[in-house]
């Protein structure tokens, strides 16, 4: 069992109409995703580690990183980063401390 390390999640996802496969030439086959890297301790999240992006066309299941995406592709990409937030629970383990030392801290006083 590993007690600490980075864990992936896909924070969102889209078809843009617009973009054309590179390798099929298919219109509206490209699911454009933005994923969240999170590090974990007891596979509880505690820091968020950025985001990523990948592509993949649904019809000839060719994926793309951000490194070897199309132009088109990635600027679809980078407007779709633009949308996402990180989430809060990718914070869940620090918020979850805070709180504890803030009662420890308050407990005192009541």
């Amino acid at each position: 069992m590993f007690l600490a390390g980075k864990k992936t999640s896909e924070l969102k996802f889209e078809t843009p109409k617009e973009v054309l496969c590179p390798n099929c030439n298919k219109k509206n086959t490209t699911k454009v995703s933005v994923f969240g890297i999170y590090k974990h301790l007891l596979h509880i999240p505690f820091l968020s580690g950025g985001k990523f992006g990948k592509s993949v066309c649904v019809s000839c299941k060719h994926e793309y990183e951000l490194t070897t995406m199309p132009n088109s592709i990635k600027l679809a990409y980078y407007e779709l980063k633009e949308t996402v937030k990180t989430p809060i629970w990718f914070y869940a383990g620090l918020i979850a401390i805070k709180t504890l030392v803030l009662i420890k801290i308050f407990s005192k006083y009541f």
